[in-house]
């Protein structure tokens, strides 16, 4: 709830501007929030990330950002070498080279543990061998990372590394580099192994960012001071979009029964226009409350305002073995197959610009092959779970009486913290999103007469603030640079402790 000044009432919107971003406190010591770059991790002649087998050595180049892993930003690659070492290289039939991305849910339900790990990307090269392998000879490789995916029917950019514990729910996105050796089992030793293979964890945190220059501030409704004036325009300026709150009423009151009252079109909610924000940025608001034959009730509800964003995780897991057994049916045995069996990923050419729901709903016979049979593959996943938790809350900054009984209220929320936040989804069983919670209530001794009033908008969050990439890429040489504050997510797991 918000709590306003009485000094702020008669405060004039003519005399506000454009709002004003301070220059950020830099402080000597970082926060547990803050990114520093070190200038050693970021030395071309510094360590490399280097694994070894028996029989190779995989170099993936230099550790350029001082992760845990190696990390890669949007339309990065996977460049390395393998290198032979080891004894009768001439043995060797094969190396194969495979990028995979997996999404690991786990749901406490039917009385267990129900888990699901299935496979949105795969690809795979197999690398050129000379005629005559030798002992030292190097094989280098590159595996670009597909800045789409396609599940399920649905397309959208590839997700980020992720992990996140929330009551009984966990959602993880992992990507995994594995190296595979091939040799000829006929002319080897029972005590030595045909195939050698060495898996590498890899980090993949690709920078977005929004589709339009942020809008810093909202404008005063250009409507005249006018004592009939019922609403805002719906078209408050350009590049806003304004949305009414719905009322709603105690279950106790006699106008539950009946919905359509005075108050369909009494409150309204101003954002930017389109509803994606940078994370860390403030995202400005407008609310408008519009009570010209009850100037005391407005007066009311200018106390009781409540504006949150909130941080939203849905998953699906796969069915349990207990609600398998009593729902198999004998004319389809293998419905219930394993998630492994709806493991196929084709990048599209195009994002998906509307969200779209995790539901049952099939797809268009048009679409991919995998999308023909996402019906068929969700038949082994279980309904979708989710878990919501709160992100930031609101700031009211000024109150202004705009005619009898219509106040304009103009303020600011945070959207998360810096760099950290990024909507993202996979196919039908996986998805992050952001929405915007307005709530008015009502005092509880009026309940019975007058409603409070409710607003839910989905709101895309990017890890970076709208501006070009190329500069970016030119003052890293061509290196795309990850969104380093994703890594933070990723703390909760390897910590055991719930970073919010």
């Amino acid at each position: 709830m918000f709590d306003i000044p009485s000094d702020i009432d008669s405060f004039d919107f003519d005399t506000i501007g454009s709002t004003s971003l301070s220059t950020p406190t830099y402080s000597l010591v970082p926060s547990r929030t803050e990114i520093t770059l070190d200038a050693k991790r970021l030395d071309p002649h510094g360590p490399s990330w280097v694994y070894r087998t028996k029989h190779m050595t995989i170099d993936l180049g230099r550790r350029f950002w001082g992760t845990s892993s190696p990390a890669y930003g949007l339309h990065d690659k996977i460049e390395g070498l393998v290198k032979l070492t080891g004894h009768h290289p001439e043995l060797i039939e094969d190396i194969s080279v495979t990028l995979e991305g997996h999404l690991a849910t786990t749901v406490l339900a039917d009385g267990g543990v129900a888990r699901s790990n299935t496979l949105f990307m795969h690809h795979a090269v197999s690398l050129p061998l000379s005629s005559h392998p030798a002992e030292g000879d190097e094989y280098p490789f590159v595996i670009p990372i597909p800045s789409e995916i396609t599940l399920q029917g649905l397309t959208a950019l590839t997700p980020p590394s992720f992990y996140r514990l929330h009551l009984g729910v966990t959602g993880e996105i992992a990507y995994s580099l594995k190296v595979t050796m091939t040799r000829q089992a006929t002319r080897m030793s029972f005590k030595h192994e045909p195939t050698e293979s060495q898996t590498i964890p890899i980090l993949y945190f690709p920078k977005t960012r929004p589709s339009d220059p942020p809008l810093a501030d909202i404008p005063k409704p250009l409507s005249d001071r006018d004592p009939h004036f019922t609403s805002p325009s719906v078209n408050i300026a350009e590049h806003v979009d304004t949305f009414p709150l719905s009322p709603r009423w105690s279950y106790a009151s006699s106008h539950a029964k009946h919905p359509l009252t005075p108050f369909q079109n009494s409150v309204f909610f101003s954002m930017p226009a389109p509803q994606s924000f940078a994370s860390g940025e403030p995202i400005p608001f407008f609310l408008s409350l519009v009570f010209p034959d009850s100037p005391a009730q407005a007066s009311l509800y200018t106390k009781t305002i409540t504006v949150t964003l909130m941080k939203q995780l849905t998953v699906r897991s796969a069915k349990s073995h207990l609600r398998k057994l009593f729902s198999r049916s004998k004319n389809s045995p293998s419905r219930f197959s394993s998630p492994k069996n709806s493991r196929n990923s084709t990048p599209l050419h195009s994002r998906s610009t509307s969200p779209i729901p995790l539901g049952d709903d099939s797809d268009d016979a048009s679409s991919h092959s995998d999308a023909s049979s996402s019906s068929a593959d969700l038949d082994a996943y279980g309904p979708p779970v989710v878990r919501r938790w709160v992100l930031s809350s609101g700031h009211l900054e000024t109150r202004s009486e705009y005619s009898e009984g219509v106040y304009l209220l103009r303020g600011w929320i945070s959207a998360g913290e810096l760099g950290r936040g990024c909507s993202w989804q996979v196919g039908r069983i996986g998805r992050l999103q952001y929405f915007l919670e307005v709530e008015i209530a009502s005092p509880a001794s009026m309940e019975d007469h007058i409603p409070a009033f409710h607003l839910e908008k989905e709101v895309e969050i990017t890890t970076d603030c709208w501006e070009t990439m190329n500069r970016e890429l030119q003052s890293m040489g061509g290196v795309p640079t990850p969104a380093l504050g994703l890594e933070r997510c990723l703390l909760e797991k390897e910590s055991e402790y719930e970073i919010m």
